[in-house]
């Protein structure tokens, strides 16, 4: 554990220490837990290292006129390596103190090593955002739970990566837990809402919730209309058709059902929302 989650920092003795937040998925004091797999950091900085890895191993390779099959095998060698140690299992608990949450990389699994164990406390989590995505690689929607923090890894993605209905009840519960309800904990406890307060975490909208989403569906709207003007004129080549038919019509459609979508996905102003 790093010093940051050894700190035993407690302003105004509104908290227990950071580590104090700490306890395993059958301790009395979690409200529920969630396994889990995802990026260990910011997913976008771990998929451009990943690309950059594999495109230097790739490089190296070249360099040496190997067979074929060799760039390619650094390429994915590279990119994998990276994967292995920025991706892995986690599991989330949450209690009316914070967010915990332990990994272990995947290559800690193939050489044995320990994982590793981090505490947030709400005061620490700068925002939210409850989202959906479209998952190429699963032909379906990805919800995930998208957390500011104030200290590395700086933002945690949580995924429903292992199940949907788990993280369904996990979200609901850290919901209730940012608009400052805590809950009922103990032996016999179910989680309903008692008294006393946490500190109020900000939602933010989603990326379909917000209005550069609908001016960039506009402009792609716009560019489709006018290729499908130029079809009907014949003016597209064969590869044009393709990519118009397969690629942008449905992005287009799929762009707008978000949109309209996400409108109904924003909460309602008395469901203890700080902010926009």
């Amino acid at each position: 554990m790093s010093s940051a989650d050894r700190d035993d920092e407690n302003p105004a003795g509104a908290f227990p220490p950071k580590a104090a937040c700490i306890a395993g998925p059958g301790a009395p004091d979690v409200l529920v837990s969630l396994q889990t797999r995802g990026f260990i950091g910011r997913p976008g900085r771990t998929i451009l290292f990943a690309t950059v890895a594999g495109m230097f191993a790739m490089s190296v390779t070249v360099a040496f006129s190997p067979p074929f099959f060799v760039p390619m095998a650094g390429l994915i060698g590279g990119i994998m390596l990276v994967y292995g140690f920025r991706t892995g299992d986690m599991r989330y608990t949450l209690t009316n103190e914070g967010l915990n949450r332990s990994f272990r990389p995947l290559a800690a699994r193939v050489f044995g090593l320990k994982g590793r164990e981090q505490s947030f406390r709400f005061d620490e989590i700068r925002y939210y955002r409850r989202d959906r995505d479209w998952a190429r690689y699963r032909a379906e929607e990805v919800e995930s739970l998208k957390l500011a923090v104030s200290r590395p890894p700086y933002r945690i993605v949580i995924t429903d990566m292992l199940g949907k209905d788990a993280f369904a009840d996990f979200a609901d519960i850290f919901e209730a837990l940012a608009a400052g309800q805590r809950r009922e904990t103990g032996a016999g406890a179910k989680g309903q809402a008692v008294g006393g307060k946490v500190p109020v975490i900000e939602r933010r909208p989603g990326f379909y919730q917000t209005i550069w989403a609908k001016l960039l569906t506009a402009v792609f709207a716009i560019m489709a209309i006018a290729l499908i003007v130029a079809f009907l004129a014949g003016m597209l080549s064969p590869t044009g058709v393709f990519r118009l038919l397969i690629v942008i019509i449905p992005g287009v459609i799929y762009m707008g059902w978000r949109v309209l979508r996400g409108r109904r996905d924003l909460p309602a102003a008395d469901e203890g929302e700080a902010g926009p």
